[in-house]
């Protein structure tokens, strides 16, 4: 949100990256299910996949990722993860929540509604721009 752009710019950085506030963005193509498991995601909902095959992905907790992390915890080889993994991502646009790749940001938790991506872009800048204002 603005807070952490701000914080960023504040701490020397000269971009910062969004992607998961879009998610909920009216104009995202991705399943209502796959919203509202980030309008629900607490600060502990995501974990990081993958980090087994130099690929890592965070994601919200759901069976899949349970599945990974313990096929990777296991040992399971580079084929194996890549099966598990092969045409999750689509699953989860197409609203599978349990069996998806619902890849999400820690800042999941702060995402709290849908609306327009300019609204969304609106939001961001105006409170960005307040807080650098009182600095």
């Amino acid at each position: 949100d603005g807070r952490g752009m701000a914080a960023a710019f504040l701490l020397g950085a000269e971009g910062v990256q969004l992607g998961t506030r879009f998610i909920c963005a009216e104009e995202c193509v991705v399943h209502t299910n796959y919203k509202q498991m980030v309008l629900k995601a607490t600060d502990r909902a995501t974990v990081i996949t993958g980090v087994s095959t130099g690929h890592p992905v965070r994601v919200l907790k759901n069976k899949l990722a349970r599945k990974f992390l313990a096929a990777e915890a296991t040992g399971a080889s580079l084929a194996e993860l890549e099966e598990l993994g092969a045409g999750r991502l689509a699953a989860a646009v197409r609203g599978d929540v349990e069996e998806g790749s619902l890849m999400a940001g820690q800042s999941a938790a702060l995402v709290d509604k849908i609306q327009p991506a300019a609204e969304i872009i609106k939001d961001l800048v105006t409170k960005f721009q307040t807080l650098l204002d009182h600095q």
